[in-house]
């Protein structure tokens, strides 16, 4: 502990104390001068220090002092000081003063950057321990854009995701934007551009204002008023995943031990958006038909209920087409499981190329295709159902060009509606029409209506169309 004495109060005498008072390795004996009403001596009684009037030499006769700041300007004092002949103690004056200052300074800068790392450490600590217990895709990437925005400080936040195939990237998630943000949900990685570039770097790439920056021409953040971002690629061991951006719309001025916490938090990104996607593969494979690629029946069991739901509650239409393959045993028969096999994946494709990307396609049997199309009339469902009838009846996908034909029913939840039926009984409605297109002579969509007889479900027949 060094023992320290402050002769003279006045505001430079004031600053070293306040400084001082700040450290716990120094312990401030006293603060003297002749006029008791100086800042100094004010300061010091405030802090608990203790105050002198009396003569300095005196006191120094009476006190265990290490170091004296001399900071009385008076320099018959300081010489009178210096030439004590029985000093036991350093005396900071003058210049010397001013090197103590500075060195008390650069101390108070590594303490608050020493905080500063501290803070950011917690901040990765709490941000790896989300993103454990985060179970969802969402989850996850709110988790990477917060934690981002909490290091840097800055007030709004992105990540987007690189598909590499595609050579664009889209927006998993944002913070801190407007509504129009949202809008450009995804976007090509022009060539030569600047996100271009940040996919190609291995550390943080920091633009304190975007105006000084000649690579700099994204619309979307020039509207939003972004002036200043730090963009964090993240790279995975086969190559770019994707980019977490933090922004300000102000000019910044990053730290420069910034870019190593946020290589920190990149890593982290990679690693949970990675287990994310395997996790989701994994899922992917338990709700996927694995001939065809589509949904399997496990998945319209988790689906249909809430989809059910939604539009019984909302009056929102809501429209099943079950679909089968006409003389399905007969084509096996003829040509063999594996054109059976080649079949179903072909017309799988196809109806998926025709019907809309959020319509629930799923294996629903062996030779059997179910179609939930949310938002969809019974008019709409049947002119969905009499494309699909047509294109797989134009599309030839036996061999010696054989005609291959579908028959399909169809039943749709009405608005009128007094009750929610079951999934079983609407998924049977669907079957009942589908029994009658086969029984009226197949490759012919019926559709089933509730206020009709059910023996007796509307029938379309192929050529009025």
């Amino acid at each position: 502990m060094v023992k320290i004495l402050i002769i003279g109060a006045g505001n430079g005498g004031k600053a070293v104390l306040s400084r001082l008072l700040r450290f716990d390795w120094v312990e401030i004996v006293g603060v003297a001068d002749i006029n008791p009403e100086a800042p100094g001596m004010k300061q010091a009684k405030e802090a608990g220090v203790p105050v002198y009037i009396e003569d300095p030499f005196q006191l120094l006769d009476r006190l265990s002092v290490n170091l004296v700041f001399e900071l009385t300007g008076d320099p018959d004092f300081r010489a009178r000081l210096l030439n004590l002949p029985s000093r036991s103690f350093d005396i900071a004056t003058g210049q010397v003063t001013h090197l103590l200052w500075d060195m008390i300074r650069e101390l108070e800068e590594q303490e608050t950057r020493v905080r500063e790392r501290l803070g950011e450490q917690k901040i990765l600590y709490e941000i790896s321990l989300i993103l454990s217990r985060s179970e969802t895709p969402d989850q996850v990437f709110e988790a990477i854009v917060t934690g981002g925005m909490r290091i840097t400080r800055m007030p709004a936040g992105s990540l987007s995701i690189y598909n590499k195939d595609r050579q664009e990237l889209f927006l998993a998630t944002a913070k801190g934007f407007s509504s129009d943000f949202y809008k450009n949900a995804v976007y090509p990685v022009r060539h030569g551009g600047l996100t271009e570039y940040i996919l190609t770097q291995h550390e943080p790439v920091l633009i304190p204002d975007v105006v000084d920056h000649p690579s700099f021409n994204n619309p979307v953040l020039m509207k939003e008023g972004v002036r200043s971002l730090i963009a964090i690629p993240l790279i995975s061991e086969k190559g770019p995943i994707g980019i977490l951006y933090a922004d300000d719309f102000k000019p910044s001025a990053f730290p420069a031990a910034l870019s190593e916490t946020l290589s920190m938090l990149g890593t982290q990104a990679v690693i949970a958006i990675q287990k994310q996607q395997a996790f989701e593969q994994i899922k992917n494979l338990s709700v996927r038909d694995p001939l065809t690629g589509i949904f399997n029946r496990r998945y319209l069991n988790e689906i249909i209920i809430t989809e059910m739901d939604r539009a019984f509650r909302l009056h929102h239409p809501l429209s099943l087409l079950l679909i089968d393959i006409d003389y399905f045993k007969g084509i096996n028969d003829q040509f063999g499981h594996l054109v059976g096999d080649q079949v179903l994946q072909d017309l799988a494709r196809l109806f998926e190329s025709i019907i809309r990307p959020y319509d629930t396609f799923t294996r629903y049997g062996g030779e059997e295709f179910l179609i939930l199309m949310s938002e969809t009339t019974e008019e709409e469902a049947l002119v969905v159902a009499e494309r699909l009838r047509e294109a797989s009846e134009s599309a030839r996908l036996l061999p010696e060009n054989t005609a291959l034909t579908c028959s399909f029913g169809v039943s749709t939840l009405a608005r009128e509606e007094g009750r929610l039926p079951s999934p079983e009984e609407f998924i049977a409605r669907a079957d009942k029409a589908l029994y009658h297109a086969k029984g009226a002579g197949r490759n012919r969509v019926h559709v089933f209506r509730i206020d009709f007889d059910s023996s007796m479900p509307h029938s379309v027949d192929p050529s009025l169309h």
